[in-house]
C-alpha cells in the first residue's frame, strides 16, 4: 500500500492535481493581466472578428 505525506488537492480540472500554492500563483499573474470593460472587449473582439473574415 502506498501513503503520501503530501496530499495534492485538485483545484483545477479533474485529473490535474495543483496544488494551492501552485493556484495562488496563477490567480496573481491572472490579476496582473490587462482587465477590459464589457464595452471595450466587445469592441475588440468584433474587430479580431473583422480581421479574420478577410
Amino acid at each position: 500500500m502506498k501513503t503520501s505525506n503530501k496530499k495534492s488537492k485538485n483545484l483545477a480540472t479533474p485529473g490535474k492535481p495543483m496544488s494551492q500554492d501552485e493556484f495562488v500563483a496563477l490567480i496573481k499573474e491572472a490579476e496582473e493581466s490587462e482587465f477590459l470593460s464589457e464595452k471595450e472587449f466587445e469592441k475588440r473582439f468584433n474587430e479580431w472578428r473583422l480581421q479574420r473574415k478577410k
